[in-house]
């Protein structure tokens, strides 16, 4: 009973984490952003480049736990990335201009990153101690649950005529609310046993695959991920599902973390990665081509079923196939995902305004996807890889 009692707490604290620092932290933006664009004028590259910015700053915060003068005890450095990401939310809403905007979203960035690295590297030895392997990712829940909750909050309070301000202040609010948990039950570092992992999986061909393919689907999730809301309210007869396009995604995302690595231990982690991104390509070229509520909402469901978990699954993979320590290959694959992050949200919203439509960005995004789904599997199911590299 005590292990249940620890183990809940373990997880639940872990879900919090990821869901101040990523799921409202990073996706709260998305349904801000139509407010933001609309009140005070934005561009649709300017959105993509405050995006972008978040980005450059998370692929900064996944780089610097590889320097040798990171420091070795990172639970309070884990505990005041929380509190700055925190404080972003609240100096959002006081910002006025792009380059504050641009600045403030960088160093969430950087916050963001260290808190996911730093409290999967703290949690995960934990829960591994415990025998609970299956529950090595579920705090990855915590992404679609900040998602539901900054939905639902943003949809709330701008049917009641707030502005963009005032939504970035009670994001703020929110996060307050939340952190209790962490600060109360956050554990002490331990070291991460690799006793479960075989050394047969170590291969640097595979490990630079998942990187490159991690790369591609940073590239490829975030144009639909950031203008999503934004592309609900300017299309015409789409204008109703803006409220709800992403707590759809959210709310999908959820369970979904828990299922495709079940599914992933039962077919091969590397196979239910390669299914997962393809659907999600196929999920956003719907939502080029029907531009229905059905097709909008179906691609949603689609996107959120499978965005949460590729992010689980591929740090898991790169634990296997990588020859070193966790932090390092979960800080490495973070760095490439983040210059597809970077990339994406500028690029889709530069080719939005050329074009007046987002049908193009979201099928270069979802193409992106097709093909970085084949590098996900591993090297070594093909003869021309069977030795070993």
């Amino acid at each position: 009973m005590i292990n249940n009692n620890k183990i809940f707490s373990l997880v639940l604290t872990g879900i919090i984490s990821l869901t101040i620092a990523i799921g409202i932290g990073r996706f709260s933006y998305t349904p801000i952003l139509p407010f933001m664009l609309e009140e005070l004028e934005l561009t649709k590259t300017q959105g993509g480049l405050i995006a972008s910015s978040n980005f450059f700053g998370y692929l900064l915060g996944s780089l610097i736990p590889i320097l040798p003068i990171f420091p070795n005890k990172i639970r309070n450095l884990f505990l005041f990335s929380i509190i700055i990401c925190v404080f972003t939310f609240f100096l959002m809403g006081l910002a006025q201009t792009l380059n504050l905007f641009i600045l403030l979203r960088f160093i969430h960035g950087v916050f963001s990153a260290f808190v996911l690295i730093l409290g999967t590297s703290i949690i995960l030895p934990h829960i591994q101690e415990l025998g609970k392997i299956f529950l090595s990712t579920a705090h990855f829940s915590g992404v679609g649950l900040g998602m539901v909750l900054s939905s639902l909050l943003v949809s709330l309070l701008g049917t009641y005529n707030f502005n963009w301000s005032e939504l970035w202040i009670a994001i703020g609010i929110l996060s307050v609310l939340l952190s209790s948990q962490i600060f109360k039950f956050i554990p002490h570092e331990k070291k991460l046993s690799n006793i479960s992992i075989s050394k047969v999986h170590k291969s640097k061909i595979g490990f630079t695959f998942i990187s490159v393919s991690y790369c591609l689907y940073g590239f490829g999730y975030v144009g639909f991920g950031t203008f999503i809301s934004t592309m609900a309210r300017t299309t015409p007869n789409l204008e109703i599902t803006e409220p709800y396009v992403w707590l759809v995604v959210g709310l999908c995302g959820i369970p979904s973390v828990f299922f495709w690595n079940w599914f992933g231990e039962k077919i091969g982690n590397d196979i239910s990665l390669f299914l997962s991104c393809s659907i999600m390509g196929g999920g956003i070229l719907i939502s080029g081509y029907y531009n229905t509520i059905f097709g909008i909402i179906f691609s949603c469901i689609l996107f959120g079923i499978t965005f949460v978990p590729i992010t689980s699954m591929c740090l898991l993979e790169g634990q296997k196939r990588f020859n070193g320590s966790f932090i390092v290959s979960t800080a490495i694959l973070t760095s490439c995902f983040s210059i597809g992050q970077i990339i994406g949200p500028y690029l889709a919203g530069f080719i939005s305004d050329k074009t007046g439509s987002f049908n193009i960005a979201m099928n270069v995004s979802a193409f992106t996807l097709f093909f970085g789904s084949f590098l996900m599997l591993s090297p070594k199911r093909f003869k021309f890889f069977k030795y070993n590299p």
